[in-house]
């Protein structure tokens, strides 16, 4: 033991210590200001705007690959856009709807050309959907959100379905089945590009 530190000094000072973490832990989890209909509407708008798109790696090299990306938007508040009409950017104060969302996948199937059956690696689910760059959807500044899922093979091309769960504090959920229908040679789906 510590020189001059006793059990009973010493059982004092890892109590307090623990309470600390928990008391800056406790508010942060505490802490959703949205309603239900707030977080069904969030999980709407992300199910109807899911698409399949390569990584950025693929879309600049043009080569046969064993990632790509499952990427879907919500429109951000107007608070947010004369945020970024004012400064050029947002200051992420991981204050946004979006950030509560997660998700997890229900079940896939997934072949590449060779009918090989292709499998997931890594997590499957995760704490919460990867945050993207902002990016303009029918003239509205929305933040675009989504997973990046890694292969067990490479594919040329990539053919099945995702099964996704879109979840919300309090229970909230939204299904979706992702049709998956991929060549490393597709071009970038969003406008603009």
């Amino acid at each position: 033991m510590m020189k001059g530190l006793s059990m009973k000094k010493l059982l004092p000072l890892v109590l307090s210590a623990s309470l600390a973490v928990f008391a800056f832990q406790a508010p942060a989890a505490a802490r959703y200001p949205y309603s239900a209909a707030e977080a069904r509407a969030l999980l709407a708008q992300l199910d109807a705007h899911v698409m399949v798109i390569n990584s950025d790696l693929t879309l600049i090299r043009k080569k046969p690959s064993n990632e790509f990306d499952l990427l879907t938007y919500y429109p951000l508040p107007q608070a947010k856009v004369d945020e970024y009409k004012r400064n050029g950017q947002i200051v992420n104060t991981r204050d946004s709807i979006g950030d509560f969302a997660t998700y997890r996948v229900k079940d896939y199937a997934l072949v590449n050309e060779k009918n090989e059956k292709v499998l997931m690696k890594d997590n499957i689910s995760a704490p919460s959907l990867h945050d993207f760059a902002l990016w303009t959807y029918d003239n509205v500044l929305s933040s675009q959100r989504g997973i990046q899922v890694k292969l067990d093979k490479t594919f040329e091309r990539l053919k099945g379905h995702i099964t996704l769960v879109f979840e919300m504090p309090g229970n909230i959920t939204r299904e979706t089945r992702v049709p998956i229908d991929l060549s490393f040679t597709d071009k970038d789906p969003r406008p603009g590009i």
